[in-house]
């Protein structure tokens, strides 16, 4: 699903990328759910940005293991989209906190 995703987005077919990004994430590819939050965060294949949702997509993929998703809630936190209290849910893993810690500390946060 995130390859055929992938493969829009080289196309510049970004409704058909985010729609197969999503429901790759949905099944819970982690690099699937980053993608997502690139497309939701940047507007693309979408009506509007929609950094709420951008926000929920890097942090499930920062719980998954992907570090790239963890600096980009960074980056997102330090912009002011989403808050400070959503970090660290009841439901977040070690991993997502280490992976948080570590971006949220090299973004000079911490």
């Amino acid at each position: 699903m995130d390859a055929l995703g992938t493969i829009h987005s080289t196309r510049n077919e970004d409704e058909r990328a985010v729609a197969w990004f999503t429901k790759g994430a949905e099944a819970g590819l982690p690099v699937a759910m980053f993608n997502t939050g690139v497309f939701l965060e940047e507007g693309r294949g979408v009506a509007a940005p929609d950094y709420q949702a951008a926000v929920e997509w890097f942090r499930r993929a920062a719980d998954a293991g992907d570090g790239g998703a963890a600096g980009n809630l960074c980056r997102m936190y330090t912009h002011g989209h989403g808050r400070a209290w959503q970090l660290f849910p009841a439901s977040s893993s070690s991993t997502l906190q280490t992976l948080v810690f570590l971006a949220l500390k090299g973004c000079g946060v911490t």
